[in-house]
């Protein structure tokens, strides 16, 4: 591996170094369907176990979905926004908390500087005090997610017909994570994103 090519997890290492936690923690891959056991890893395919959370699995991607269309139906939009990101920002600190990782603030001036020289990305560049990222990788495995797959375990398999207003999650999650690296004010726009009918999930972050 070169100094300017790394992948994912590497650079959340590398990130994490210099004082951040990673950039995509709580947007873990979901399992696949050959992949769910129970908790004390026993069961073994076509166990109740795992038929019954695949059936979770079903459940949950009809219930989210509903729950969201009433929620564009019934709540003004910059309320259900404002709501996702406050889910996003305590998701955020969730992942902190639940892996034990630790912020140590870093200067943008600084971490921009070495996210120039180390990071060599599809869709990352730095413009002046804003930076533009999207997700390629699983924070979890470190390796290609797969494009039009969202990286929330909620909605890994994009249930037909959901409503974007999912995404502000992911925004709130982003302005939480820089807010506490940079410790300055910071604005992120969603440019684009999988419930969106995009590739990828996209993001401009502007700071201070």
């Amino acid at each position: 591996m070169s100094d300017s090519t790394m992948n994912r997890k590497d650079f959340f290492k590398s990130v994490c170094a210099l004082g951040a936690c990673s950039c995509l923690g709580a947007f873990a891959k979901g399992l696949p369907q050959d992949a769910v056991q129970d908790t004390t890893g026993t069961s073994k395919p076509g166990d109740p176990l795992q038929k019954r959370a695949l059936k979770r699995m079903e459940f949950a991607d009809k219930w989210v979905k509903r729950f969201f269309d009433q929620v564009d139906a019934t709540v003004d939009k910059p309320v259900r926004e404002k709501l996702m990101m406050c889910n996003g920002r305590v998701c955020y600190r969730a992942w902190i908390e639940e892996t034990g990782q630790k912020i140590k603030p870093v200067t943008y001036e600084k971490w921009a500087a070495w996210a120039k020289e180390k990071i060599n990305e599809e869709g990352f560049r730095i413009e002046g005090n804003t930076f533009y990222m999207q997700y390629n990788e699983s924070a979890e495995t470190g390796t290609s997610s797969g494009k039009s797959i969202c990286l929330c375990p909620m909605v890994e398999h994009k249930p037909a017909g959901m409503s974007p207003t999912y995404c502000w999650c992911s925004v709130g999650y982003v302005k939480e994570m820089y807010t506490l690296l940079f410790e300055k004010s910071v604005t992120v726009e969603l440019l684009d994103s999988v419930l969106l009918g995009g590739q990828r999930c996209k993001f401009k972050i502007t700071v201070g």
